[in-house]
């Protein structure tokens, strides 16, 4: 399922690189003017500073956040090997407002509480501070491995803000191997990003990666209720992943290394 995954997910990204970049410039051009606000305020050196950069930090990634969002329906089009366009980004935006800044705000919130609490706790120093410093830091590993799901989740299922939030936490304890592995390929996408200037495959390549992985996993729950007697823990691992592909298989194609750049090849 991974190996597909990886190609369906690069082809995807080729196939519509233009509905990606445009949006990429919007966000990158945001997120830098929001770093320069941030550290024009951190410049400041004072206590009001710090508690004035915090909640600048939570609202301005919560803006951001909108601008992100918006992406996901085009992403969740391309997923479904159907076309997005770049009207529909804009129209999304007013659309995803308010789970979109809600959930940045969340995501604020536990930036915020793990840059000032783990140092925190950690100069208490003894058993106690170590501990409360590496609880916190647990709770952030898995809140965030869990949120990543959540503009997906929004994409694909149009849940309201609590349902996705909950259902963050299913996918993830159910996919905990899979949900570790898609958090260091998005690492590995946002590395790639900063030596692109950000805008490939940039914010919306992440976003596109998340779609794609959580609509694939999708068909395991499908499955499942279509096979409840499947549904114990003994059998969960043996999903038939090979079944389950065969129809994004064929309509995704053999798509060999030359038809990414003389695609007229392939047709012919």
């Amino acid at each position: 399922m991974i190996g597909f995954f990886l190609k369906k997910n690069f082809c995807d990204g080729w196939d519509n690189i233009l509905y990606l970049l445009v949006p990429n410039i919007i966000i990158s051009l945001s997120s830098a003017l929001a770093f320069f606000i941030l550290s024009c305020l951190i410049s400041l050196e004072s206590s009001f500073a710090m508690v004035l950069t915090c909640a600048a930090l939570i609202i301005l990634l919560a803006l951001v956040m909108v601008l992100a969002m918006a992406f996901s329906e085009n992403a969740a089009e391309i997923a479904n090997f159907s076309m997005p366009s770049i009207a529909s980004y804009f129209r999304q935006i007013p659309k995803v407002f308010s789970n979109a800044f809600r959930y940045g705000a969340l995501i604020g919130l536990l930036v915020v509480a793990g840059a000032i609490g783990i140092p925190v706790y950690n100069s208490m120093g003894g058993i106690l501070g170590n501990a409360l410093a590496l609880l916190l830091l647990a709770f952030e590993i898995v809140f965030f491995l869990s949120l990543q799901w959540f503009v997906p989740l929004r994409a694909l299922l149009h849940d309201n803000f609590s349902k996705c939030l909950k259902k963050c936490f299913i996918i993830f304890f159910d996919n905990t191997a899979f949900s570790i592995f898609m958090f260091f390929h998005n690492l590995i996408l946002a590395a790639l990003s900063f030596m692109i200037f950000t805008v490939l495959p940039g914010t919306c390549g992440i976003v596109l990666a998340q779609v794609n992985a959580l609509r694939l996993r999708l068909y395991k729950y499908d499955w499942l209720d279509a096979n409840p007697q499947f549904k114990s823990a003994k059998y969960r691992k043996n999903i038939p992943w090979d079944a389950l592909l065969e129809n994004d298989r064929t309509t995704l194609g053999p798509r060999p290394f030359k038809s990414f750049f003389m695609p007229y090849k392939q047709e012919q």
